[in-house]
């Protein structure tokens, strides 16, 4: 009887990927996992870098995914307590009622701003991070995330006029 080898073959891999790759998204977007193939994915590198080979690969990959997606659930949870939690201790921005229609409209226009001048623009006045904090955060030069957050005001206010 030949040992099996102590790591997983790229034969054993490629036939794990090519039988099951199908039933394991099937099995990640159960747990409501919108990038249920990314999870997989990440399943299958996580498999690879094992020092040990599992003695069910398979039954390895739906344990690893169903952890992953668990931990995701969580996170999610998480970061949506303290979104609901900083959204309470704020002030509103806009007031309900008569501005709900302007609210709205402001909401469309900074939507419409590049990627980065609106993560700079919702750090600085929402999150009310400092320049310093934003430059940090965005490896980008305190000099230039000033720039940009007082260019992307004022493409918010000439487009809301």
């Amino acid at each position: 009887m030949k040992a099996r080898p102590s790591y997983l073959s790229a034969e054993e891999l490629a036939g794990i990927v090519d039988a099951r790759f199908a039933a394991l998204v099937l099995y990640a977007r159960t747990w409501n996992v919108d990038d249920a193939e990314d999870l997989v994915q990440n399943a299958l590198l996580k498999l690879v870098d094992q020092a040990k080979r599992p003695e069910n690969p398979v039954a390895w990959l739906c344990k690893t995914i169903r952890n992953e997606a668990i931990s995701r659930h969580r996170k999610a949870q998480r970061r949506q307590k303290h979104e609901t939690d900083a959204a309470r201790e704020k002030p509103d921005w806009f007031v309900p009622g008569e501005n709900v229609l302007f609210a709205r409209e402001a909401a469309e226009k900074l939507d419409e701003l590049r990627p980065e001048q609106r993560e700079i623009v919702v750090l600085r006045i929402w999150s009310q991070l400092s320049f310093e904090e934003i430059a940090e955060l965005t490896a980008m030069p305190k000099t230039g995330v000033f720039r940009l957050y007082t260019e992307s005001l004022a493409e918010l206010r000439a487009k809301l006029v």
